[in-house]
């Protein structure tokens, strides 16, 4: 990392940054042609082991580029503001945020209990809930949860002060 005065190392403060988040850039290889989307996620962390999870169909272009190259990257970040400059000094304008990325590889799942876990995750994240919903399995079946163990986590800031 060229900026090593931005850069963050500490799990709870990368933790911090993605429930900051409300956004994940998934980034895929499409025949070696870049694929981008924007996705809701839940997550995990265990020890310094960052676990992302998404929901989607189960078909489309993405689950066709994931079955075909699973590898991936993500990327997230949040907490953005305008750091103004002036007239007298217009290089000083600069701006403010937090992110994270990180490489990762689509694990695919498919046990209803898993995904029903990974699914209340992603609700808890989104929704900012801390409530437990129960999916009927024809609907369990009907949804593809993707996860994605974060390999060469990286993240770094700039704010205000």
């Amino acid at each position: 990392m060229r900026r090593k005065d931005r850069e963050i190392t500490d799990i709870n403060e990368i933790v911090k940054i993605v429930s900051d988040c409300d956004v994940l850039h998934l980034g895929m290889s499409d025949n070696g042609i870049p694929y981008v989307v924007p996705v809701n996620f839940g997550f995990t962390c265990e020890g310094r082991e960052l676990t992302f999870y998404v929901h989607c169909a189960t078909s489309g272009k993405k689950i066709d580029i994931l079955k075909s190259n699973p590898r991936v990257f993500l990327q997230l970040d949040c907490r953005h503001e305008i750091i103004l400059g002036s007239q007298q000094k217009p290089c000083s304008f600069s701006f403010a945020y937090a992110s994270v990325m990180a490489a990762s590889r689509a694990q695919f799942i498919d046990d209803p209990q898993v995904k029903s876990t990974a699914l209340n995750l992603i609700i808890g994240h989104c929704a900012k809930t801390e409530d437990e919903f129960t999916f009927p399995l024809q609907m369990l079946n009907k949804t593809c949860v993707i996860a994605f163990k974060a390999e060469d986590l990286s993240a770094k800031a700039h704010s205000i002060n």
